[in-house]
């Protein structure tokens, strides 16, 4: 069945998100450190991306592709904007200074599982190099989800951040294929260059723009190819 195929992998990522909130609470990495991290992930999501996903949509409609890069990409503007609302006016009492990031974590989660769900109906094959690809960036983000938490949170209550980064992911897988198993074309075609748009999104304008936020070292510049390389590799061998 490939709705239990899919979460088998994704638990991949909802592991790596309880790793990654252990690693902030008990171990929280320096800047260096968490700029490493996002080279790496950048390069793990942007090979995904050029080894499966585009070649998925290459041989679709011109029109469709168009539409689904467009959509995705005001989107995740559309995300980003909702995030600096947020911060903006406060909201969230006690998480104010987390709030915005969290809920855009979420939303990101929801459409990272869709795309997991939607890739396995697609292309198995695909769909595990997405799932591992994502579960590296749901590592990050679970180190990041965590870090912004006030201090003075208990452990439990820091580690749920990303249980539920875990569980929004597994949800958006299920929804993802008991709503479009069966559907082909179009739709699937539409989804893809959404995906697409998305996850290039991510690497150009959250990953890497948060790790420039550090100087630039040649490990950090070498890790984004390793992370690309690693990811190609995969998508050969596999």
């Amino acid at each position: 069945m490939v709705l239990v195929q899919a979460l088998s992998y994704t638990a991949l990522a909802v592991v790596a998100a309880l790793v990654g909130g252990l690693i902030a609470v008990y171990r929280p990495p320096g800047d260096q450190m968490e700029s490493n991290v996002q080279h790496f992930a950048a390069g793990v999501v942007f090979a995904a991306v050029a080894a499966e996903l585009l070649p998925e949509v290459h041989g679709r409609s011109p029109q469709i592709v168009v539409l689904g890069f467009a959509v995705g990409v005001a989107t995740m503007l559309g995300i980003h904007r909702l995030s600096k609302t947020i911060e903006k006016r406060d909201v969230g009492g006690q998480f104010a200074g987390a709030a915005g990031l969290l809920i855009t974590v979420g939303i990101d989660m929801l459409i990272d599982g869709v795309l997991i769900g939607v890739t396995f109906l697609d292309n198995p094959d695909t769909g595990v190099i997405i799932a591992v690809a994502l579960a590296i960036e749901v590592l990050f983000l679970g180190v990041a989800g965590v870090v912004v938490l006030p201090d003075e949170m208990g452990t439990l209550r820091k580690l749920a951040v990303p249980a539920g980064f875990g569980l929004l992911l597994a949800t958006g897988v299920t929804g993802g294929v008991l709503t479009l198993d069966g559907v082909t074309g179009a739709p699937i075609a539409l989804i893809l260059a959404f995906g697409s748009a998305a996850l290039l999104y991510l690497v150009t304008e959250e990953l890497l723009v948060k790790a420039s936020k550090v100087p630039e070292t040649p490990v950090s510049t070498t890790l984004f190819f390793v992370g690309f390389l690693t990811i190609f590799l995969l998508d050969m061998l596999h």
